[in-house]
């Protein structure tokens, strides 16, 4: 695994990016971290587990591993934990591991921004974010 995967809220993001602030997602003060997913696969389940009745536009934001290591960022590899009051999760998630960022995000962690695809009915679909 070379990248990790974060769902934003598009406002949220842009809000904070064009501020130059530090980016937190609505859970951070209840989680105390950013929640992050191994692979796209299962940031779509995650997204349609827990966001599917809140319509955007979201952003897919992907980070590198090594690049965020070499920033300092404290990123940790943990099973799943609760996002805000929602303590279930979808099948399967028991069996991996999640990238945790334990503090906000800024735009110079972020490799690229992606818009995620939400249907009417608010499902989610996977993109690939390194298609051209």
């Amino acid at each position: 695994m070379t990248y990790i995967f974060h769902l934003a809220e598009q406002d949220r993001w842009r809000r904070a990016t064009s501020r130059n602030e530090i980016y937190f997602p609505p859970t951070f003060d209840q989680d105390g971290l950013t929640h992050a997913a191994p692979d796209m696969a299962a940031l779509v389940k995650v997204a349609n587990q827990f966001y599917r009745q809140q319509q955007g536009p979201w952003l897919v934001l992907t980070m590198e591993i090594a690049h965020l290591q070499r920033m300092g960022v404290d990123l940790r590899f943990e099973p799943a934990s609760p996002v805000g009051h929602q303590t279930e999760h979808f099948a399967g998630s028991a069996t991996l591991l999640f990238p945790h960022i334990y503090g906000g995000l800024t735009a110079q962690m972020v490799l690229r921004e992606d818009a995620l695809p939400q249907s009417a009915g608010g499902w989610f679909k996977a993109i690939d974010v390194f298609a051209e």
